[in-house]
């Protein structure tokens, strides 16, 4: 199957709903060698999907209609980037979108986890302005951040995790993807990090203040000049980072892991992967007291494929992925008002279980 170009084909790049038209379509299933010669895609509906789930991008589903018996598929997806000016603010400063598009043309085929499969896609030169194209696979089970995922099903999405880090173990094929799978460490997270924080603290106090653990209070003080600091100890051993590892962008076929969402994709210990993933989609009262029983689960994996591990340094790793990932609920808060109810509750969810890991693991002290 092929990938169409959408600059290069003529199809451009969607910027609203109005520009999946029927021209469009076919242009997108033909090109990917999904629409036999002689059928014709008659017309389009559409229907917004992900609200409340993806934040960076739009995400709608694609019916079209043809005019004959086709293998073409019934529906797909598409992603274009988001029209809140604070998170494509966001998306456009840590440089997201691009990440995606290279993961699906060069990655995808060798992870060891099913994926959408990738239609069409192309992001302008000048511009992030994006789109992709892909399978619509909502017909997997999904998994739902609110809710929060099991013990044991997190065990199997950990060593899943850690099967995936093992083929990019301290590659040197890293060093020459950086200009696009940036490293945690850049300038531009060092930079901008700290100024979402600031935007998004003081909505943090006005929303959820009266819900934050006194114990870890004072973050919102200290972090963003730690910024740094943290970033600098998660980049070694290094690995291929998902960056998004949360239940939101997990499905399972069967009782195989499918994942989504690689926009934010990045070089650096993979432990940050596994601290985000254990902080914010498991249930507070799920996760409370299995820390460790957890972080071996993936660290167990890692070894099962011959790579040797500082056990200590791992989970000093861990505390401080667990600071840092409170930055998640955070940044996000900036733009709590103009969330449906959806999306607030999941920002929220975000932030207080993220300090709740945060406070029984006291790893607030790593960074004091």
């Amino acid at each position: 199957m092929a990938i169409v170009d959408l600059i290069t084909s003529g199809l451009g790049l969607l910027a609203s709903e109005k520009d999946i038209t029927p021209t469009w379509v076919e242009g997108v299933m033909r090109g990917s060698g999904n629409l036999e010669d002689g059928v014709t895609v008659t017309s389009v509906s559409t229907e917004r999907i992900g609200e409340g789930v993806g934040i960076l991008s739009i995400l709608q589903r694609v019916i079209p209609t043809y005019s004959g018996p086709t293998k073409a598929p019934k529906t797909f997806v598409v992603k274009y980037p988001t029209d809140d000016a604070t998170q494509r603010f966001t998306a456009d400063a840590l440089v997201l979108y691009i990440r995606e598009l290279l993961f699906y043309r060069e990655c995808a085929p060798s992870a060891p986890f099913t994926t959408a499969k990738c239609y069409a896609q192309a992001i302008e030169d000048e511009n992030t302005n994006f789109t992709i194209a892909m399978e619509d696979i909502s017909h997997y089970r999904g998994l739902n951040q609110i809710d929060g995922v099991s013990l044991a099903e997190s065990k199997i999405l950990l060593e899943t995790l850690a099967d995936y880090h093992a083929m990019w173990w301290n590659s040197p094929k890293l060093s020459g993807m950086q200009d696009v799978f940036q490293p945690l460490l850049n300038p531009t997270y060092e930079a901008v990090l700290p100024m979402l924080w600031a935007q998004g603290w003081p909505n943090v106090e006005q929303y959820a203040g009266h819900r934050l653990p006194d114990s870890v209070r004072s973050i919102g003080e200290i972090w963003g000049g730690k910024v740094s600091w943290m970033l600098s100890n998660l980049m070694t051993p290094n690995t291929l980072c998902h960056g998004d590892y949360r239940a939101d962008n997990i499905m399972f076929d069967g009782t195989d892991p499918a994942i989504i969402d690689f926009q934010l994709i990045g070089v650096g210990s993979g432990m940050y992967d596994v601290g985000y993933f254990i902080s914010q989609s498991i249930a507070t009262d799920v996760r409370r007291g299995h820390d460790k029983e957890l972080v071996d689960t993936y660290l167990n994996r890692i070894e099962f494929h011959g790579i040797d591990i500082d056990r200590d340094e791992m989970w000093r790793q861990y505390l401080v992925t667990i600071v840092f990932c409170v930055t998640y609920g955070v940044t996000s808060f900036a733009s709590y008002a103009e969330q449906n109810e959806r999306g607030q509750h999941l920002i929220t969810d975000m932030l207080l279980r993220s300090l709740d890991c945060v406070v029984d693991n006291d790893a607030l002290k790593v960074i004091a």
